[in-house]
């Protein structure tokens, strides 16, 4: 994968991977699922409901399929900044349902399936405060493990961040690094049928009025697949979910700001299959990332969200 993905930058200037680039997608309609009254970090399904991430105060919430109502499900340390969490997929050695998070001060929880216990599994060898990257790699290229990222949306001291793996047992590797400006709020795997950069970890850097979509592959090499005029947050790939949804299939996306949740219908997302959907922090601009040649082109995508300012930070896509 070195030389191939050292190519992508200048392939991707050629074909036209600018936002503003032209094809055919499908428009989000997204709708307010839930005004949650709590300031969320972040979303996540469980194949039962749907947990809320509470900012700052690290507190887990619980709630039914529909939205509403919150029940605490459990509490981490309190710790400024944003915590994300993801349920094992229950396979490669991982228990099936328990939720581990990644805090703003690097450290990795592990929360049993019924939220009664919660114990550090794991600490990332970083001193700075970082904004919870964390995704399990369901793809293979990172060895089945999760995968955190550290680094400061937004930031412009420290700049950059880098990438770990943690295995079963909770040991951690250090991949890579990537550079600023900005840093990353979210990490999410490419699919294996994503191009050159298939099975990469891809951290979208927010930079503030800018920022860029980065792959890193296993063996730490980095490049810069897409570039956006807005800072990126949110990531989803649109593959098939180990914990899928049913009826409740969809992308699920979390305001800060209205601490309203959205949610768009799975079936829109049917175009997107094997590609990736990134969403923007400030204005609230969604983009699809695909191949295109041995290059990327990212499109943006209308949506029924009105132009404002939103504070959006987290998002899950949840397979039919």
């Amino acid at each position: 994968m070195t030389r191939a993905i050292a190519l992508i930058a200048v392939l991707a200037a050629a074909l036209g991977t600018a936002p503003d680039a032209r094809g055919p997608v499908a428009t989000l309609h997204f709708r307010v699922l839930a005004q949650t009254g709590i300031r969320l970090a972040d979303v996540v399904w469980t194949g039962n409901g749907l947990l809320y991430l509470e900012n700052t105060t690290n507190t887990v919430w619980s709630v039914p399929p529909a939205g509403k109502p919150l029940t605490m499900f459990a509490s981490m340390p309190r710790a400024v900044e944003e915590t994300r969490c993801r349920v094992s997929p229950g396979t490669h050695g991982w228990e099936a349902g328990v939720i581990f998070c990644h805090a703003p001060d690097n450290t990795i929880y592990r929360i049993t399936a019924d939220g009664r216990s919660v114990t550090v599994f794991a600490k990332l060898p970083e001193s700075s405060i970082s904004d919870g990257a964390l995704t399990f790699d369901t793809a293979g290229g990172f060895g089945y493990g999760l995968v955190a990222a550290t680094g400061r949306s937004g930031a412009k001291t420290p700049s950059g961040g880098d990438v770990y793996t943690i295995d079963s047992s909770g040991s951690v590797r250090h991949v890579g690094s990537y550079a600023g400006p900005g840093g990353a709020d979210e990490v999410e795997i490419a699919p294996p049928r994503f191009g050159v950069a298939a099975r990469a970890a891809l951290v979208p850097v927010d930079a503030g009025a800018t920022g860029r979509l980065v792959a890193m592959s296993a063996d730490g090499k980095t490049t810069t697949i897409a570039r956006f005029a807005d800072g990126p947050n949110p990531i989803a790939a649109i593959v098939s979910t180990p914990i899928r949804g049913g009826a409740r299939a969809g992308l699920y996306v979390t305001d800060t700001l209205t601490t309203d949740v959205f949610v768009a219908p799975a079936s829109e997302l049917r175009a997107y299959a094997g590609d990736v959907v990134v969403g923007s922090e400030i204005q609230g601009l969604f983009w699809v990332i695909r191949p295109r040649g041995r290059g990327y082109e990212a499109l943006r995508v209308p949506t029924t969200l009105r132009a404002g300012h939103y504070n959006l930070e987290g998002m899950a896509y949840v397979s039919p």
